[in-house]
């Protein structure tokens, strides 16, 4: 079992996450408290929904411009690839 340190961070406590929980600074984080079995759980699911969820809403604000490759353009740039098979 891995181990994070608990700092004081003002008048509070704190930890730092490893670099590859891919926990951004700013987000907030769903847990819960299992007080029978001392333990708590955080939940990065919830974290990573919302976020292909903006990159997904990024994606349409090009497709509301019009700034989109039509499927004839698709496959002229990404054929070699098997687009449009």
């Amino acid at each position: 079992m891995k181990k994070l340190k608990v700092r004081k961070i003002g008048n509070s406590l704190g930890s730092i996450f490893p670099k590859d929980w891919e926990v951004h600074d700013g987000e907030l984080l769903s847990y819960t408290v299992d007080k029978k079995n001392h333990r708590v759980i955080i939940d990065l699911s919830k974290n990573d929904l919302e976020h292909d969820r903006a990159l997904i809403e990024e994606g349409f604000k090009d497709f509301e411009t019009g700034n989109f490759a039509t499927e004839k353009e698709m496959k002229a740039m990404f054929g070699k690839y098997g687009w449009g098979k």
